[in-house]
């Protein structure tokens, strides 16, 4: 399972989407530190375990863990 990242071009917030489905946005924590979060836009009964480990995985990438 993979996650899609785009960078939303107004915004510049970064959006994660699962088969075209926009879930939720990777925000960071505040704007001095370079720690990121991820934010659900769905609804958590929608979110399975495969997807979290998914999220987990690009949040990995964001802070370079």
């Amino acid at each position: 399972m993979t996650i899609e990242v785009k960078t939303n071009i107004n915004t510049g917030a970064k959006e994660a989407y699962f088969n075209g489905k926009l879930i939720g946005y990777f925000e960071q924590i505040t704007p001095f530190d370079d720690a990121w979060s991820f934010m659900s836009k769905c609804s958590h009964d929608e979110l399975t375990g495969d997807h979290y480990i998914a999220i987990g995985n690009e949040l990995n990438k964001l802070n370079k863990v």
